[in-house]
């Protein structure tokens, strides 16, 4: 009985990691990061695609 119950813990905390973690990755690298007020990254402008070579 005390082995169901460790499993169910695990599953339970493993999905609530999973959809934290899709649920920061769906806002992008620097809407999610705490800093995101603070740092200099969040101010700057992605490069555009012409850019690339």
């Amino acid at each position: 009985m005390a082995d169901i119950l460790i499993a169910g813990t695990v599953f339970v905390l493993a999905a609530i990691a999973l959809y934290r973690g899709v649920r920061k990755s769906r806002k992008g690298v620097c809407a999610s990061c705490a800093q995101n007020k603070s740092c200099a990254m969040a101010c700057a402008e992605p490069p555009s695609p012409s850019s690339k070579k």
